[in-house]
């Protein structure tokens, strides 16, 4: 890489990196500061039995559990914060068992 290489690729480039089973860590808290426009391209790309780290998700964790992109959850506590209620689809793949989830409370 030359020195006046760009690092910047388009959403679409970096979602397309992430394979299928890969591990991902998410920041942002809840519903503040998370990487939402990469979490629906994923969706858009259908990735597939991703394992996501993350202290606090909220929509970007129920956003894949939605599209079914998720097979592992290691996280803290999963919330929409309080006027919005819980996370519906995680729920529902947690209960399931379409996704397992290793607490780190």
């Amino acid at each position: 890489m030359t020195a006046n290489a760009s690092k910047m690729i388009r959403l679409g480039e970096l979602a397309a990196r992430i394979p299928d089973g890969a591990a991902l860590g998410l920041g942002g808290v809840f519903l503040h500061r998370g990487p939402f426009a990469l979490v629906r391209e994923l969706v858009r790309q259908n990735r597939r039995n991703l394992e996501i780290i993350k202290p606090s998700p909220g929509y970007d964790l129920d956003l894949l559990c939605r599209s079914g992109a998720v097979a592992k959850v290691r996280a803290g506590i999963v919330a929409m914060e309080g006027n919005f209620g819980l996370a519906r689809w995680y729920r529902k793949a947690i209960e399931r068992k379409e996704a397992h989830l290793e607490e780190h409370a």
